[in-house]
């Protein structure tokens, strides 16, 4: 899987309150540009920079829930406990499509959980692809952002290694 399609699933949780946030942040920063010692002009040109930036982030979120509306329950719990740190709120695991009544997690074998990740996580960059987030997009828009920063940073890094086994232990119990 690619590095920002591992960063955005990652940040996806933060841009689930982003337009409240930055309209918040927007509000405020415009009421109090009277103890600023910038002119109206420079205010009002950074105060819709940050417009931009979160309607970008808006359509960011809209791709992601777009993409994600697309798989399955199992897909989409797999996706949960991997990225979105849902484990204490996921009590039971979801229905299986077709015969199965229940997906056996704690029957697969390490290999076969993390091909299953690695597949779900190609169809989900496929999916992010088709509705116009690539790689280039997401470094020249979202990665120097303040919510992708450091989530692009650590994705790069390999440090997320350690939460795909914790992920992968936790459907196992």
């Amino acid at each position: 899987m690619k590095n920002y399609v591992k960063a955005v699933l990652y940040g996806y949780p933060l841009l689930k309150t982003v337009s409240e946030d930055y309209e918040q942040h927007i509000q405020n920063k415009a009421v109090l540009s009277v103890r600023t010692d910038k002119s109206a002009f420079e205010l009002a040109v950074e105060l819709a920079g940050e417009i931009c930036e979160k309607r970008e982030l808006e359509w960011l979120k809209a791709c992601v829930e777009a993409a994600l509306d697309t798989l399955t329950d199992v897909e989409k719990t797999l996706i949960a406990v991997r990225y979105f740190g849902k484990r204490r709120k996921i009590k039971k695991l979801p229905l299986a499509d077709g015969e199965r009544s229940k997906w056996e997690f704690a029957a697969w074998s390490e290999r076969k959980y993390f091909r299953f990740q690695n597949r779900l996580g190609e169809k989900v960059g496929f999916l992010l692809n088709r509705l116009g987030l690539t790689q280039e997009i997401f470094e020249n828009k979202f990665a120097k952002t303040d919510i992708f920063d450091k989530i692009y940073r650590f994705v790069c890094e390999g440090k997320d290694q350690k939460i795909a086994q914790r992920a992968q232990r936790w459907l196992r119990e």
